[in-house]
């Protein structure tokens, strides 16, 4: 006979835990880290502990954002306001440091406009709509700009101030990453299309896609014309991958979905490239 009492049988619903939220976008992650690698690889010398202490600080406030927005969207589990405070307290583990110890103040101009996008995504995932605003075209491109300033806060760990060159490399992540969000748009949008897809349906589902490409074109050559030499190939090079696939996916668009488990690899080895070949320009010019 068992001795056990109800009462030790009992589980007290403020105890349990459950499974940490996690963000399960793989592409959300990768906009995260490679703005910051970036950032840091274009201001040597490498300084290991400020930048260990900064992923901490991105890290925790990501995993916050992703457990804040369940409990918005009354979709929290048991324990899910637990994980967030600890997700808090691993932000703050890295961002005090940095502002006390390394007095990496203009940290603080970087935190006020992750806050402020941040607060304006969260009002678009709470605006009653239909569909969600914030998966929205111009809702992630907003979530993109956010995560994207991991590449200026990793600018001002590395060098300890802000400059227009900090704000460059935000621009180039965000204008490469958001090129993913047009082109899957696209696709999605094209399987509402129910008769077979000609010209005039290609331009009213793609044109976004078409023109956000076209001048990102122009976008690139600037950019790598300003970088010259070799330097300036390598930013070229970083983005044709994720050009041709838009143009060519805008010319052969067709009403069926590809799987998207392809698609999404594919973006992430676009990523790659991108971030080898920027990095291997930003090299050429230290």
């Amino acid at each position: 006979m068992s001795t056990k009492t109800p009462a030790a049988n009992a589980v007290v619903p403020g105890l349990r835990l459950g499974r940490p939220p996690i963000p399960h976008e793989h592409g959300a992650w990768v906009i995260l880290y490679a703005p910051l690698f970036i950032a840091l690889a274009a201001t040597p010398p490498f300084a290991l502990a400020p930048s260990l202490l900064l992923v901490l600080a991105v890290t925790g406030l990501f995993l916050a954002r992703e457990a804040a927005g369940r409990l918005l969207r009354r979709r929290g589990q048991a324990g899910t306001t637990f994980w967030l405070g600890v997700y808090l307290a691993a932000a703050l583990a890295g961002t005090l440091p940095l502002l006390r110890s390394y007095r990496r103040l203009a940290l603080l101009h970087v935190g006020l406009l992750v806050v402020g996008l941040f607060a304006l995504h969260a009002l678009l995932l709470l605006w009653p709509a239909r569909k969600r605003l914030d998966r929205s075209q111009w809702g992630e491109i907003l979530g993109v700009g956010a995560l994207a300033l991991t590449a200026p806060a990793a600018y001002v760990v590395a060098r300890g101030a802000l400059d227009s060159r900090a704000w460059t490399l935000w621009a180039a992540c965000v204008l490469y990453f958001s090129s993913g969000i047009f082109y899957v748009k696209m696709l999605l949008a094209a399987v509402k299309v129910r008769r077979v897809i000609g010209w005039p349906e290609r331009w009213r589902v793609g044109r976004d896609n078409l023109l956000y490409h076209l001048l990102l074109v122009g976008g690139v050559a600037v950019l790598a014309a300003q970088q010259g030499g070799r330097s300036g190939l390598l930013v070229a090079l970083a983005y044709l991958p994720a050009l041709c696939r838009a143009f060519r996916g805008w010319a052969t668009l067709t009403n069926r979905l590809p799987p998207l488990k392809r698609v999404g690899l594919a973006e992430t080895l676009y990523s790659l490239w991108f971030l080898g070949c920027f990095l291997a320009a930003l090299r050429l010019k230290i």
